[in-house]
């Protein structure tokens, strides 16, 4: 996928190695409905001092998978320490009857994932891997919810520096 390339129409986008610049969200928000977005191999990101986030979905029907690594370059971010402006990695916002599955997020710069006003979604089998940060890497929540409705997060490894799981509002959640 290259920058600026129009995803609305395509039904399947591969994304393959992909170097995301500094303060640039690779947005997923116009997907098609019922697409298939598929990590084929190692996405960076680059790094500055911004609110992110890194990744941004939005849309019905989808399948997000792949056995490709998404790089938030974290170490970069955890020795400056917790005052600095950090990115959520990935965050999912109005996502609806979509799954999640596969692919893995490392070095995560702050929360890695954000999911808000979702439903009847599930994210499962994904590696969530900050160790790298060795105790500096402050605030990498595994998962924080937010005014979501039948989210399902199941089976997925979590090497984090924060909770797992942070719920501020959401019912029918299955973890």
């Amino acid at each position: 996928m290259e920058a600026g390339t129009d995803i609305s129409f395509c039904s399947s986008v591969t994304i393959g190695s992909l170097t995301v610049p500094a303060g640039v969200t690779l947005d997923l928000t116009k997907t098609k409905s019922g697409a298939t977005i598929e990590f084929t191999g190692t996405t960076i990101f680059g790094t500055q001092k911004w609110a992110g986030p890194l990744v941004l979905l939005s849309g019905s029907d989808l399948t997000v998978k792949g056995s490709g690594t998404l790089d938030g370059q974290g170490d970069w971010y955890w020795k400056q320490g917790t005052s600095i402006s950090r990115p959520v990695f990935f965050r999912l916002r109005a996502v609806t009857s979509s799954t999640l599955s596969g692919f893995t997020l490392k070095n995560s710069p702050f929360r890695t994932f954000s999911v808000l006003n979702s439903q009847k979604t599930t994210i499962s089998g994904l590696t969530l891997d900050s160790r790298a940060g060795d105790g500096m890497a402050k605030n990498t929540d595994g998962f924080d919810l937010s005014r979501n409705d039948g989210v399902t997060i199941t089976g997925n490894k979590i090497y984090n520096q924060d909770d797992c799981l942070a719920m501020q509002s959401s019912t029918n959640t299955v973890f």
